[in-house]
């Protein structure tokens, strides 16, 4: 089962998968430690905030680095899901996902 994740302003950037995040077209960008949120190469990203939203707060210390991991490729990402409206501003936090995303490159022959 996935749920969709979004970034702050409405637009929709990936999925999470079985504690796993991926972006919009299948590639594993990090994975979930509780409500935290890490990269793949084991830096933070920032944390889960109403179950679809990556954010980091400014004022929050970063916490201890952790291992790399492996990237798993989704399968098949699910089809993406239309974008919502922006959400309003919080104070002292911001979007942790990148964007725009770079397509994947094409398969070669």
């Amino acid at each position: 089962m996935t749920a969709p994740v979004f970034r702050w302003d409405g637009q929709y950037w990936g999925f999470l998968s079985g504690g796993t995040l991926h972006d919009r077209y299948g590639r594993q960008v990090g994975w979930l430690d509780g409500a935290d949120v890490f990269h793949l190469a084991g830096g933070f990203l920032g944390e889960l905030r109403d179950g679809a939203y990556v954010l980091r707060n400014r004022l929050r210390e970063e916490p201890v680095h952790r291992a790399p991991r492996p990237a798993a490729p989704y399968p098949t990402p699910p089809t993406p899901v239309p974008d919502r409206g922006a959400r309003d501003p919080l104070d002292d936090w911001t979007d942790a996902l990148p964007w725009p995303l770079p397509r994947p490159d094409p398969p070669t022959l």
